[in-house]
């Protein structure tokens, strides 16, 4: 703006329209130095407006002035002033003969000088005493109007009310300025005045599309803002020296007319707004255009506008690129440049590429700690957390896409901080910058290795990772071995080293929790890190915390299954692990314990069986349920042995392993072949409940097998059934051998029982051997047996009866003699047995 409060000399174009005197044909240009006819379009535009329709009102008296701005008729940016007046002079028929006179500047000229309507309307000849030609261009004098003068006239007239009104013009309205009922309006130039004073609240530049007048009559006009009695019907009132007038409805004019109040109750210099907005001259079209408008009335406050609208969630990335361009970064504070920086990091994280362009394009070391400043100032580690994550990843997808180098130093500036307002997320940050981003950490693994909380963070996050690298953590392994010893290294990465196949010296149970209580899951995916290297040695270490979660968690016994397969060697202490840790979880594969009867290294047995009584010792439960399994099926020649080294190892046993047996031997559950039982264990079992039967379940079939005499049969079933009543498996054994030898051999045996005991024993034994139903086919074979018996003796007393008293020789007949076909001793068949 020329802020010279001299004139202006500037070349304008003129043209006059009115009436030749005493001719009665209607108006037409008189005179013109424009071309083309232009001045037609701005002459009859104004004369539009209409004419005085007498004198007797004051507020309408002539002249009227007029400052028309481009139409569609006339795009071109200029500046015209149109004056309406009488002399006294009339047409042919008597009416008055008014005359319209055109000034037309250049718009590039007007604009330069930043000239206003109160200027143009005290526009002078710069030389009076050569008047110029009729088609020719005239050289005026133009005085040029102060910012204070124009703003002494809007606090005159009142802010609010002029701001309004002007707000109304952005938005389109025609605004007809009425006066207050019975009070008159100003002169002339003071009404040009108060045109300009509005005119002076939007940016210069719309004084290109602008048009106003001190006075309109009926007629319809397309002006913009104007004198007039009332506004017409499509017009917008605003009474002058009255209320302040209506608001726009809506968008840019609205917020126009906020920013408007907005700066005035931050700053009440209005003359400082004005001088502003007069800088604001570059031409625009016809049309309104409310958004470019405010975006210049923003630039008047434009830093603190924005700052405040990045709080609000309400800035436009363009404008903070205006901000930057305007004000270097050297020239903000930093809270300003703050606020900026994590505006645009935000935005581009949303997806705003401009914002991650333009925070590139201005990237910087003192940006770079602004943005880890505002990630320890968010509070919450878990809300810090999100922040550097976020900033992180902006920097690298953003920032350092355009060229710029930053990650590096931000990501140092956000770990190696104090460790207090980090040490809860230090390590994630650490893990996903290599992990998600693809950069190298290696400049913090000091962090991780001298940091518990922060190295622990870390391991959390790889073991979260089910796509997990190994390298990282194989790094800091080595790193530890090189640099610090054995007792100095966090005892997490002592296990860890472990897991890569290291020696296990110095780590100890509460390393291994460290390293897999890291995570929630973090047992099963440490299982599942020492399944991939090939490391089952490494579950002694994991068992007693592995063992405490698997009191939560049962599944993991699949996973040390993964880890020890059954059928792959492993050293004893590792199977006896494997065994009782899925026995104990109900995880295995079938019954008892089967990697145990794949040893056939006495040495691997013995550590197997120490390994047992290690887990026992430590838990009363876990000695049950290795009992428990050891028995649960048929144990080989490796189960007895380890039940053997168990129970004599630890006498208390003894009592729980007899419970087991005698329920298994006794028909509960899954029955137990007492053939398969050690004699030892089956005398103890006998001995523990008092039960000889138990032991003739044993001593009978074993007797029976060695061809034992009929009465030795008879005392050892009287042992263990003195009234002939024989337990379930007893009566087992009896009734396969009976089937098997005939029923000869029980006869005799229940005959020997009868001998050497009162009650009939052996007769009563004949009852529980088939009671209840069981046994259809013995019942069938000895009651055939028994009939067979009876009718041969039937028959042999018959024949003792009818025979004379003399002595005869006996008859046999041949085959007869020795034992019978079904096993009688001394006495053949007589007759073919019936009933079969």
């Amino acid at each position: 703006m020329n802020e010279r409060l001299g004139a202006e000399r500037l070349t304008a174009h003129t043209a006059v329209l009115g009436k030749y005197p005493g001719r009665t044909m209607g108006y037409d240009v008189l005179r013109s130095s424009l071309p083309d006819g232009r001045a037609e379009v701005h002459l009859w535009r104004a004369a539009a407006t209409g004419a005085p329709s007498g004198h007797e009102d004051p507020d309408g008296a002539l002249p009227w002035r007029m400052f028309l701005g481009a139409t569609e008729a006339a795009p071109d940016p200029g500046c015209a002033r149109v004056e309406v007046s009488w002399d006294g002079t009339t047409d042919g028929t008597g009416a008055p003969s008014y005359t319209w006179r055109l000034t037309l500047l250049d718009w590039a000229a007007t604009q330069r000088a930043a000239l206003t309507w109160s200027g143009i309307d005290r526009a002078r000849p710069a030389d009076p005493q050569e008047p110029p030609a009729d088609d020719a261009p005239a050289v005026l004098t133009v005085p040029g109007t102060s910012p204070d003068a124009l703003a002494a006239v809007i606090d005159d007239l009142g802010y609010a009310w002029v701001s309004g009104v002007a707000a109304l013009l952005l938005d389109g309205r025609q605004v007809a300025l009425t006066p207050v009922p019975g009070r008159p309006l100003p002169d002339v130039e003071e009404r040009v005045r108060v045109l300009d004073a509005v005119c002076a609240l939007l940016p210069y530049a719309c004084r290109a599309w602008l048009s106003a007048a001190t006075w309109t009559g009926e007629a319809g006009h397309d002006l913009r803002l104007f004198f007039a009695s009332t506004a017409r019907t499509g017009q917008t009132e605003a009474v002058f020296g009255g209320a302040v007038p209506q608001q726009p409805r809506d968008g840019a004019p609205l917020a126009y007319l906020q920013d408007l109040q907005r700066l005035r109750a931050k700053n009440p210099d209005t003359a400082t707004l004005v001088k502003h907005l007069l800088t604001a001259a570059e031409p625009v079209t016809a049309a309104p255009d409310p958004r470019a408008a405010l975006d210049v009335l923003r630039e008047a406050d434009l830093l603190d506008l924005v700052i405040e609208e990045i709080r609000s969630g309400a800035a436009r990335t363009a404008d903070v690129a205006r901000v930057l361009a305007r004000y270097p970064s050297e020239s903000l504070d930093d809270r300003q440049l703050e606020a900026l920086t994590v505006h645009l990091a935000r935005q581009a994280r949303l997806g705003n590429a401009a914002a991650g362009s333009l925070l590139a394009e201005h990237w910087s070391a003192r940006m770079c700690s602004l943005l880890a400043r505002d990630v320890l100032a968010a509070g919450a580690p878990a809300k810090s957390f999100e922040r550097a994550k976020y900033h992180l990843g902006v920097v690298h997808d953003h920032v350092e896409t355009h060229g710029t180098v930053g990650f590096d130093d931000l990501f140092h500036a956000l770990v190696e901080v104090d460790p207090e307002p980090t040490g809860g997320w230090a390590g994630s940050l650490i893990y996903m910058a290599e992990n998600l981003w693809g950069r190298s950490t290696s400049p913090a693994d000091d962090r991780l290795v001298h940091d518990p909380a922060v190295g622990r963070t870390w391991l959390g996050y790889l073991l979260k990772n089910e796509q997990r690298s190994l390298e990282p953590l194989e790094r800091l392994v080595n790193r530890a071995r090189s640099e610090m010893s054995t007792d100095a290294t966090p005892g997490w990465l002592r296990f860890g080293g472990v897991l890569l196949g290291g020696p296990s010296a110095g780590a100890t149970a509460t390393d291994a929790a460290g390293f897999a209580e890291a995570f929630e899951d973090g047992w099963s995916r440490t299982l599942d890190i020492a399944r991939l290297q090939r490391m089952p040695a490494a579950l002694g270490l994991m068992w007693p915390g592995l063992w405490r979660a698997a009191r939560q968690e049962r599944a993991l016994g699949y996973a040390v299954g993964r880890l020890v397969p059954v059928d792959e060697p492993v050293p004893g202490s590792v199977a006896a692990d494997a065994d009782l840790f899925c026995a104990a979880t109900r995880t295995g594969s079938g019954t008892g314990m089967p990697r145990l009867d794949r040893l056939v290294d006495e040495e691997e047995l013995q550590a197997y069986t120490t390994a047992l009584l290690d887990r026992i010792d430590s838990d009363s439960e876990l000695g049950r349920t290795a009992l428990d399994t050891l028995v649960e099926g048929t144990p080989g020649r490796n189960g007895w042995w380890v039940i053997e080294q168990l129970t004599r190892s630890r006498p208390h046993l003894q009592n729980d392993l007899c419970e087991r047996l005698y329920r298994r031997l006794t028909g509960h559950g899954r029955p137990l072949n007492d053939r398969d039982v050690p004699d030892y264990l089956m005398e103890l079992v006998g001995r523990q409940y008092d039960m000889a039967w138990l032991r003739a379940v044993h001593t009978f079939p074993k007797a029976v097998s060695e061809g034992e005499p009929y009465e030795e049969l008879a005392r050892i079933l009287l042992a263990a059934a003195p009234g002939g009543q024989l337990p379930a498996r007893l009566a087992d054994e009896v009734a396969v051998w009976t089937v098997t030898q005939g029923p000869y051999g029980l006869e005799q045996v229940a005959r020997y029982m009868d001998s050497l005991a009162v009650g009939q024993p052996g007769l009563r034994m004949y009852g529980f051997l088939v009671q209840g139903g069981r046994r259809e086919g013995l019942r069938e074979r000895l009651a055939d047996y028994s009939r067979d018996q009876q009718h041969w003796h039937a028959m042999v007393l018959a024949r003792v009866r009818r025979a004379p008293h003399a002595p005869q020789a006996a008859v046999v007949r041949s085959g007869d003699e020795g034992r019978g076909s079904d096993g009688r001793r001394g006495l053949g068949r007589i007759l073919p047995r019936r009933n079969r």
